[in-house]
């Protein structure tokens, strides 16, 4: 399974409501997290060609690794 990160374009032809129900529609595929029009999905890769094809104008794309943010913060030595 990997996680997808799922998000329209201007030329999406479904709404967030429709898309998700179609991923819905895969037995292994589960929704992680929504906000808005952008869902985190797990799903199985060996389905992902066909989930590119029922989800026109939506951009699917792996979650990357996550970036290390530098600290910030000021600290000071006694």
């Amino acid at each position: 399974m990997r996680h997808l990160l799922l998000r329209p374009t201007r030329h999406a032809s479904l709404s967030a409501d429709e898309a998700e129900h179609i991923v819905r529609g895969f037995a292994a595929a589960r929704i992680l997290g929504r906000d808005g029009k952008t869902m985190l999905v797990d799903f199985d890769p060996c389905e992902l060609d066909a989930l590119r094809q029922r989800l026109p104008g939506w951009l699917v794309s792996e979650q990357g690794p996550a970036v290390p943010v530098p600290d910030s913060c000021l600290h000071i030595k006694p």
